[in-house]
């Protein structure tokens, strides 16, 4: 199983984080190859599940089912799609001045935990030389436009 991480600082407070992120009109804007939600029972909730398409050039239909859901600290998810498999998870912490001096930020760090569907000889090579580098410049974009997102309201 292949392992990603990215994060990013949010000039935000951890309320404003957390809100934009699971607000699912503004998801278009910033999750990277989304569409729209097929179907939604419990989410985000433990045990919840989400059906969400990707845009024609993307992922194809998306399941994910909240393995943890932990207000304003945690959400992981377990996913598949016809090409991979695995788990996401979020985490948002306060950064900033305790005191009450300077900015407060929120720090939003992504995790990716995954393995390919297919298998074959050429599997892994594919995944190390074209795939994970793939996951992580969309990982990268979706976390640059969350900020965009969050920010922008302020």
């Amino acid at each position: 199983m292949a392992s990603l991480s990215e994060a990013v600082l949010v000039s935000a407070s951890l309320a404003e984080t957390w809100e934009t992120y699971f607000n699912r009109t503004r998801w278009r804007s910033w999750v990277d190859g989304f569409d729209s939600v097929v179907s939604s029972e419990g989410y985000p909730e433990p045990a919840g599940t989400l059906r969400w398409r990707s845009v024609p050039a993307g992922r194809g239909e998306v399941t994910e089912r909240v393995v943890a859901h932990e207000p304003r600290r945690l959400h992981r998810v377990e996913f598949s799609d016809p090409y991979s498999e695995g788990e996401l998870e979020m985490e948002f912490r306060i950064e900033g001045n305790e005191g009450g001096q300077g900015a407060v930020a929120t720090r939003v760090t992504q995790t990716l935990d995954y393995r390919l569907r297919r298998s074959g000889p050429f599997a892994a090579l594919t995944d190390l030389l074209f795939v994970r580098s793939q996951m992580r410049r969309s990982m990268q974009r979706s976390l640059g436009r969350f900020k965009h997102e969050v920010e922008e309201d302020l």
